[in-house]
């Protein structure tokens, strides 16, 4: 099983910090957000800098965007190409069609970047993620492509006389069309904010997608927030910040599909999502650079293993 954290913010030295304590502890993975709004700085920026302070942790974008109007294709396979070389194969390539519409314009429309329906993004993840594909195949020279979002002429990213690790995917999908690409791309197939039982019924939905003639293994992975605290006192301290900063209804909707209480309780809850195939855990901490926290959670990792 893996453990990975899940991080925003401005501070570069706390994120900084958050990433090498993260890699002494035991953490798999440390995944910055990607966005244009004042809550981020730039990814990939950050990104960049954690390689040469770190040597083993897996790093990445919380998602990775494949619009258009945000940016072109063949940079960001030529960005993340870079980074694999960079880093020695320590990306991980996470993308998906986005939140709802509803939720996520408000992030885009600032910036004049149309946010497409539904219908359309899972579209665009489909041909996004064929196109990236090609570009990242070792066997291909060039590639030449034209389809309803994406248009390659005869394009080669490669980079002269450097073999690069194949680059793995993760693909966050809750519906079937979504997990049909997921079976297609993935190396790791993500679900959020669900309870055991409901991955375990989504899990059972994706087996039989990818049996029809995937020949490849694909990692089960969850994406949860985490409050954890050593004492009811601060638990309760914790779920009332959580509340002020993401509203009560989003803390009774974690409290269903989240990990939250003291260590014994979040163990147990662990336990349940790996008995429905979960083996990849990627956190969100109420406070992502609250060490504390962090800390009585690797006595959970510890226990767990």
């Amino acid at each position: 099983m893996k453990f990975c954290l899940e991080i925003w913010g401005t501070n570069y030295e706390k994120i900084k910090d958050i990433c090498i304590f993260a890699e002494k502890n035991g953490y798999d993975g440390f995944f910055y957000g990607e966005s244009l709004v004042n809550i981020d700085l730039d990814c990939w920026t950050i990104l960049s800098s954690l390689i040469n302070i770190t040597s083993k942790i897996k790093l990445g974008p919380v998602i990775t965007y494949l619009f258009p109007d945000y940016r072109s294709i063949a940079l960001l396979g030529k960005q993340a190409m870079t980074f694999q070389t960079l880093s020695k194969g320590r990306l991980e390539f996470r993308t998906g069609a986005g939140a709802t519409l509803q939720y996520s314009i408000q992030w885009w429309y600032p910036y004049g970047i149309e946010y497409l329906k539904n219908v359309n993004r899972v579209e665009l993840l489909d041909e996004g993620l064929h196109v990236l594909t090609m570009l990242w195949n070792k066997e291909s020279s060039s590639v030449t492509f034209k389809g309803r979002y994406f248009e390659l002429n005869d394009a080669n990213i490669k980079i002269p006389q450097i073999s690069i690790e194949k680059i793995p995917i993760t693909v966050a999908a809750k519906k079937k069309k979504t997990m049909t690409i997921a079976a297609k791309y993935a190396d790791i197939w993500e679900s959020s904010y669900i309870s055991p039982k409901e991955f375990l019924k989504l899990n059972n939905e994706f087996i039989h997608i990818i049996d029809k003639g995937i020949d490849r293994k694909i990692e089960r992975s969850i994406e949860l927030d985490v409050i954890i605290a050593e004492s009811v006192t601060d638990l309760e301290y914790k779920e009332k910040i959580f509340a002020m900063e993401r509203g009560p209804n989003i803390l009774n909707q974690i409290r269903k599909h989240g990990l939250i209480g003291k260590s014994t309780t979040v163990v147990e809850r662990i336990k349940e999502y790996l008995e429905a195939g979960v083996t990849q855990f990627f956190l969100a901490f109420q406070d992502p650079f609250d060490i504390s926290s962090l800390s009585i959670f690797n006595d959970v990792i510890k226990a767990v293993k």
